[in-house]
């Protein structure tokens, strides 16, 4: 099947919506289809086209488009409902809630506003998946759409990251594992929405002992306001690292942290399905999280749930080393491959 993938730019890998928008591009590819993009660099599962022609190209050859869409005026969106209105069959992935505006100045009108456009455009795609079950309410509840499908993300299991890792960061995480027994890490992309000063106190917890792994993406020049924090002893900061290296530095860590700050702002709650949470999860690294998780996430024997800051501390104190990397039931992009072309399978025979 031919398919239009109009995602987020993914290639190369580097953080957040990149890592799924690569994982599941390769795990369509595998299951026979052909995709076809208009951003980004050329990637190893997708055929990159023209961005002007290439319009049109999706729009008469391809007989599914698959696209990530949200609440900005990017031209994926532009692209995605001009599909819809011209009658193609669309699969929409929908990762967060108009709420997620608020981040960004938007009034309480300018939401509502976006939420009646939302509707009347979602209601017309071939098929709505959702990350999590609350996207889904939200979907249901506020938007008023029918049949949602919620497809979690899942996580990559590294095998052998040492031979794609560079040199320099090899040698700077032997020299690190040689000092400190316990390495506790932290990825992703620096945003109001995780809980930077947490790393903070966590870096304090043991000192002599435990080292912390900071791979950030910062979003926002605002948000690089931790140079004496980054300065200590025990803590590594590394920014925007490839994606081997990234890989290389989870693998070598004890435990790993995922901690949100407060969503009180946002009517469903906390919304995402953490990709960082499933990443260290299958690598065997103890897991802290302050959100409750989902119910796959909560059946890993490395799953922690800390909300009280003297408890996250403790643990971390308390660290040896990694857990058995769990054997069965794991979580992988391959899943999420495997549902996401089933639903594509459908609405290609129905809708």
């Amino acid at each position: 099947m031919n398919i239009g993938y109009l995602y987020y730019t993914f290639f190369p890998v580097t953080g957040g919506a990149s890592v799924h928008g690569y994982y599941l591009a390769r795990e369509l590819k595998k299951a026979g289809h052909t995709l076809y993009k208009l951003n980004g660099k050329k990637d190893p599962y997708t055929t990159k086209l023209n961005p002007l022609t290439g319009v049109f190209r999706i729009l008469l050859n391809c007989d599914v488009i698959y696209s990530r869409v949200d609440y900005f005026l990017y031209r994926r969106n532009f692209f995605t409902a001009l599909a819809i209105l011209a009658g193609k069959k669309v699969v929409v992935e929908l990762n967060s809630p108009s709420d997620e505006l608020k981040l960004h100045g938007k009034s309480g009108v300018y939401i509502r506003r976006a939420d009646k456009i939302a509707a009347w455009f979602l209601k017309r795609a071939c098929a709505v998946i959702a990350v999590s079950e609350p996207i889904k309410r939200y979907c249901d509840e506020e938007l008023g759409l029918s049949g949602v499908k919620v497809v979690e993300n899942g996580g990559e299991v590294f095998h052998h990251p040492e031979s794609k890792a560079s040199e320099h960061i090899k040698k700077k995480a032997e020299e690190i594992c040689g000092k400190f027994p316990v390495r506790v890490v932290w990825s992703g992309s620096v945003n109001r929405m995780q809980n930077i000063s947490l790393l903070k106190r966590v870096a304090d917890a043991d000192p002599h002992r435990a080292a912390l792994f900071v791979l950030a993406n910062y979003e926002e020049e605002a948000s690089r306001k931790n140079p004496e924090f980054l300065q200590k002893e025990n803590v590594f900061g590394f920014e925007n690292l490839p994606r081997a290296d990234v890989e290389y530095l989870i693998s070598k860590s004890t435990a790993g942290l995922a901690f949100y700050e407060d969503y009180s702002w946002c009517r469903w709650g906390f919304y995402n399905s953490s990709l960082k949470i499933f990443e260290y999860l299958n690598n065997g690294l103890v897991t802290l999280t302050n959100t409750s998780g989902t119910p796959v996430q909560r059946q890993y024997p490395n799953f922690r749930r800390v909300t009280i800051e003297e408890d996250i501390l403790e643990i971390i104190r308390d660290l040896s080393s990694a857990e058995p990397p769990p054997r069965e039931n794991l979580r992988t992009w391959r899943d999420v491959g495997r549902e996401t072309a089933e639903i594509i399978k459908q609405i290609s025979k129905s809708c």
